[in-house]
């Protein structure tokens, strides 16, 4: 037997090398017996054969159990914030997470830390939550943020900025006749560069919550992280003004001649003209339309699906209920505001909508997930200023880097002044 073989790889062995071999020199009964036995005897770990050989097996780590997904994430959150109060020092996270059973995440984070270490990246006293609870995170952040949902294309850029080479304007080609030179025509290049942006994320917990293992605290730690994250992140990518601590979202990428006022006249005719507008700015600038997506305020979502023609038909119903406008996905959110006065009436009751083709759309995201947790920090409640020690709570911080940015301007394009309502 080779030395390191599992259970099940010797099992195999018998199977495929050893009975066939009995089974030509003393026949097919024996050979059926001895393969029945072998694998009924290395099947059992508590048996005899496991401790005669368990110097020679790998023994095969228990499966991770089933969580929610996300929930990973939060328990560690917790386990980390679990250590600090306790005094456990850097390494009582892995701790606390043993002593709840939770190996699997005990591992990989031990896994983590060490390839942190050997890499010489400081961690001042957080950490880079490992890459499988790090995408956990993510997908629930697309699930809350409409322009991750959308299509955005997420590169990375590890050294926090990434210079990406664009073609300005396209050499022109040109018919000509014989015996005439060809004229000289040149691509124009451009750059598009990505510089991260720190979001931060500051969030009270009570050590009521940190005291206990129970796995439905797990998922109020990550919801409530996630949720902050996702609201902040999506409202920058749409209005954002692209100073150098946030980034430049889709509306201050729509440059002036993609940008559309709404007919003032509220009616399915102009309506209908409005929104194909939005959509032949983009064709005529030569967009792919690869992935086109509407972005828009729940209250113009709602005006679009209860709208009917002269004879009572709903005009667009049918789409809105399966979440899409002329075939392209909507994603409605309160991050577009109701309340802007862009034609100077005075009302503040206006909104936008924007038509984008997200396949053009880039988000660099440039570290992993920082997390750190404290129980003697103060913090701002929007107010006033807290001490979590005299409140019982921990502080836990996450920190995430990213920029946004459009490959080509022209692929988005908005409506002003909406003041559809249902």
């Amino acid at each position: 037997m080779s030395k390191g073989m599992t259970r099940e790889e010797l099992a195999d062995f018998v199977r495929e090398m050893s009975v066939p071999l009995i089974k030509d020199q003393l026949g097919s009964e024996l050979a059926e017996v001895v393969r029945d036995n072998v694998e009924k005897v290395a099947s059992d770990p508590n048996g005899p054969w496991a401790t005669k050989w368990s110097n020679n097996l790998v023994q095969q780590k228990a499966a991770a159990p089933a969580r929610e997904k996300g929930a990973a994430f939060g328990r560690v959150v917790r386990a980390m914030a679990a250590a600090k109060m306790n005094k456990m020092g850097s390494e009582g996270t892995v701790e606390v997470l043993r002593g709840w059973g939770d190996n699997d995440l005990a591992d990989a984070l031990a896994d983590t830390r060490n390839k942190a270490l050997a890499a010489g990246d400081a961690t001042a006293g957080g950490f880079l939550v490992p890459t499988q609870f790090s995408n956990e995170v993510i997908e629930l952040l697309r699930a809350q943020s409409v322009v991750r949902r959308l299509g955005a294309r997420t590169v990375q850029m590890p050294n926090g900025t990434l210079k990406y080479p664009k073609i300005a304007a396209g050499a022109s080609a040109a018919y000509i006749g014989e015996n005439v030179n060809i004229g000289k025509s040149e691509e124009t290049f451009g750059q598009l560069t990505l510089t991260f942006k720190k979001l931060a994320v500051l969030t009270p917990i009570s050590n009521d919550l940190l005291r206990y293992s129970s796995p439905s605290a797990d998922a109020i730690v990550r919801d409530d992280l996630v949720s902050s994250m996702a609201t902040k992140e999506d409202s920058t990518f749409i209005r954002g003004a692209g100073t150098d601590a946030t980034p430049k979202g889709l509306l201050n990428w729509c440059i002036a001649d993609q940008k559309i006022a709404s007919n003032a006249v509220v009616s399915l005719a102009n309506i209908t003209n409005d929104l194909g507008q939005l959509v032949v700015k983009l064709k005529q600038a030569d967009i792919p339309m690869i992935t086109p997506g509407w972005i828009m305020a729940p209250r113009t979502e709602q005006k679009l699906a209860t709208i009917q023609n002269a004879n009572g038909v709903f005009a667009f119903r049918d789409e809105i209920i399966n979440g899409t406008l002329w075939g392209w996905p909507i994603g409605s959110t309160t991050n577009v505001p109701i309340t802007l006065d862009t034609t100077g009436a005075g009302n503040n009751n206006e909104s936008e909508i924007y038509l984008v083709d997200f396949s053009q759309v880039l988000i660099g995201e440039s570290q992993g997930l920082l997390v750190d947790s404290s129980q003697e920090a103060a913090y701002h409640d929007g107010s006033n200023v807290q001490a979590a020690f005299s409140l019982d709570q921990t502080v836990v911080r996450a920190i995430a880097e990213h920029d946004l940015g459009m490959r080509h301007d022209k692929a988005v394009s908005m409506l002003t002044g909406v003041t559809w309502t249902p």
